[in-house]
């Protein structure tokens, strides 16, 4: 769900889906305005009064997985469950579309391959490019080579910034969390070093509570906004309970370095 508030009241909402299918109580901050919402498996999002009264709804032709938000001109952009998907963790999703008012798709991008597969959040950039969060896969001997313990392959995080691209997308902008990884238990490995001193790259060996459970999903990123006054991105790691801050105004190969990403 993604609310527009104006404070902390707690609002108990209530209204009927369409169709008449089924009521949904839903307990939210209170706001001013509408809300957008959209059920996980199902291709319905809809626009709501502060009463719970529908005021817009949208068909989308996929099953919503997390994220959806609303523009300035009233298009909806959505990440929906692509058909097909291999590394299925937590709410993942692998197709992001843009729908106009009318319900018909803008542009439509796919990130979802036997190696990546975009999940739960994105956010919106002020130039209408759009941050998505992503797994990428590194087997256990990647793993064992960068000086992590490890008997099985992890998805470690990373983001891609997408511009819109005629009808489709193209990834202009990324950053990696494994070009940032440092460990302290193999001098022979390139990326040995003092933990403590290096604040700016991760332990490969942190212990990230629930972490590369039924799936590779290593640290359970969940969450992506954007500081345009400061040009940095932050994101959630449920599995870490952390919240990491990036820099965003560097190039794609500066992104890669510890000191530019």
């Amino acid at each position: 769900q993604m609310f527009k508030q104006k404070n902390m009241n707690v609002l108990k909402i209530t209204f009927s889906l369409l169709l008449g299918l089924s009521t949904l109580v839903s307990s939210a901050q209170k706001f001013d305005g509408y809300a957008l919402y959209n059920l996980q498996k199902s291709s319905t999002a809809f626009l709501i009064d502060k009463d719970g009264n529908i005021a817009k709804s949208w068909e989308c032709n996929n099953n919503a997985n997390y994220a959806l938000f609303l523009k300035d001109d009233g298009n909806l952009i959505r990440q929906g469950v692509v058909s097909g998907a291999v590394l299925k963790g937590a709410a993942y999703g692998g197709i992001l579309e843009e729908y106009d008012k009318d319900g018909n798709v803008v542009w439509s991008f796919t990130y979802s391959t036997a190696d990546h597969q975009s999940h739960h959040d994105f956010t919106v950039l002020p130039n209408g490019n759009v941050l998505l969060t992503a797994w990428e896969i590194k087997s256990t001997a990647e793993l064992l080579a960068a000086g992590k313990s490890s008997t099985s392959e992890k998805w470690p995080t990373h983001i891609v910034e997408v511009e819109q691209d005629g009808t489709g997308g193209k990834i202009v902008w990324e950053w990696h969390i494994w070009d940032h990884m440092i460990q302290d238990v193999d001098n022979s490995k390139p990326n040995f070093g003092v933990i403590a001193e290096h604040p700016e790259v991760m332990n490969i060996n942190v212990s990230a509570s629930g972490g590369g459970g039924r799936d590779g999903d290593w640290f359970h990123v969940n969450g992506i906004d954007y500081n345009a006054e400061l040009d940095q991105i932050a994101f959630s790691s449920r599995f870490m309970s952390e919240i990491f801050i990036i820099d965003h105004s560097t190039t794609t190969a500066e992104a890669a370095i510890h000191s530019g990403g």
